[in-house]
């Protein structure tokens, strides 16, 4: 493959990528709103790493996208009880599944592994103590309302 075609496909690929940062304003509080009597709290949060910085993703919960991670960045989710599959998508699909309880709280990492043109998401079920360890370092992202 000639370099002018690589390179044309790279950029391509980067325009995709960088066109998802759009979606998520980093806000400077840092809320961390509890579980409450008849939702469940879900935590999403990605570790900020030089290596796969540019990647951005959205989650769905099923078909609604309900927040966006980037490099260092983290956001919540006020969940209705039962069962949820929330999903991550580039080139490829990652996803986990939670049975949200009411007055619960829950963790969710995300992550980038190597793929073909994108980095892959990578979502795994974590714990508190991943949370609390990474929470100093990590800023809020907010998803931006879609024009009208």
């Amino acid at each position: 493959m000639s370099s002018k075609i690589l390179r044309a496909m790279l950029l391509g690929m980067v325009v995709l990528v960088l066109g998802g940062c759009a979606g998520a304003q980093v806000m400077k509080e840092k809320p961390t709103p509890q579980a409450t009597a008849d939702k469940g709290m879900v935590y999403f949060f990605r570790e900020s790493h030089f290596a796969g910085a540019a990647v951005v993703f959205d989650v769905k919960d099923g078909a609604d996208t309900i927040g966006i991670l980037q490099s260092g960045t983290y956001f919540w989710y006020a969940a209705a009880p039962g069962p949820h599959t929330f999903t991550a998508k580039t080139e490829a699909t990652s996803a986990v599944t939670l049975n949200v309880e009411a007055g619960k709280t829950y963790y969710v990492g995300g992550g980038i592994s190597m793929g073909v043109f994108l980095g892959h998401p990578k979502l795994t079920i974590a714990e508190e103590a991943d949370w609390q360890k990474l929470f100093p370092d990590l800023h809020y992202a907010v998803k931006q309302a879609s024009p009208q």
